[in-house]
C-alpha cells in the first residue's frame, strides 16, 4: 500500500501563484499573480466581469462603455470584443513565495505569450527587453545554438570526435 504523506492541494486553494485565465473565443489569455489563494482572486475577476454583464445597455451607453477603462483587463476584453472567458480552464502556471520573484515570473510569462495576452501592462516587474530572446527561445534550441556557435563548453573528447 502506497502512502501519500500530503494530500494534493485543490488548485483553487493554492496561494503565492502566477495564473492564467484563457479567452474562450480567441487564443488570448490573461496572466496574473497573487499572494492570496488563486480561488479568491479568480472570483474577484469573475465578479468584475459579471458587473458589466448584468447591466442593461442601450446602444449609446454600450458604445460609451466600450471606451471606458475597466478595473480588469479581462473586463476590457469582454466588453470590447463580446468574447467569453473560460473560467473553468483558469489555472496556476507557476508558484513562488517571494513576492519580487513572483512578479518577475509573471513578467516572464506575459512576455512569453507575445501578442496572445489580455494584460494592459507587462506586470509589476518591468523586465528589460534585452531578455526577450532568452525568454522566447525554447530551452533546447538555445542550448544547441550556443554549442554549435562555439559559445558552449567543449571537452577535448568532443574535439577528437568532430
Amino acid at each position: 500500500m502506497l502512502v501519500h504523506p500530503k494530500d494534493k492541494l485543490d488548485p483553487l486553494q493554492k496561494a503565492e501563484a502566477v495564473y492564467e485565465i484563457p479567452c474562450a473565443d480567441c487564443p488570448k489569455s490573461y496572466i496574473g499573480e497573487t499572494g492570496r489563494s488563486f480561488g479568491v482572486r479568480l472570483q474577484e475577476h469573475q465578479k468584475e466581469v459579471q458587473k458589466f454583464e448584468l447591466k442593461q445597455y442601450t446602444r449609446a451607453t454600450r458604445k460609451s462603455s466600450i471606451a471606458d477603462q475597466h478595473k480588469s483587463a479581462i473586463t476590457d476584453h469582454v466588453v470590447g470584443t463580446n468574447h467569453n472567458i473560460e473560467w473553468d480552464q483558469a489555472k496556476v502556471i507557476d508558484r513562488e513565495s517571494d513576492k519580487t520573484t513572483r512578479w518577475l515570473k509573471e513578467a516572464i510569462w506575459i512576455r512569453r505569450r507575445g501578442d496572445n495576452i489580455l494584460n494592459k501592462d507587462e506586470g509589476a516587474y518591468k523586465l528589460h527587453n534585452i531578455f526577450d530572446q532568452l525568454i522566447t527561445t525554447p530551452p533546447m534550441a538555445f542550448a544547441k545554438r550556443t554549442v554549435s556557435s562555439g559559445m558552449g563548453c567543449q571537452s577535448e573528447e568532443d574535439d577528437r570526435l568532430s
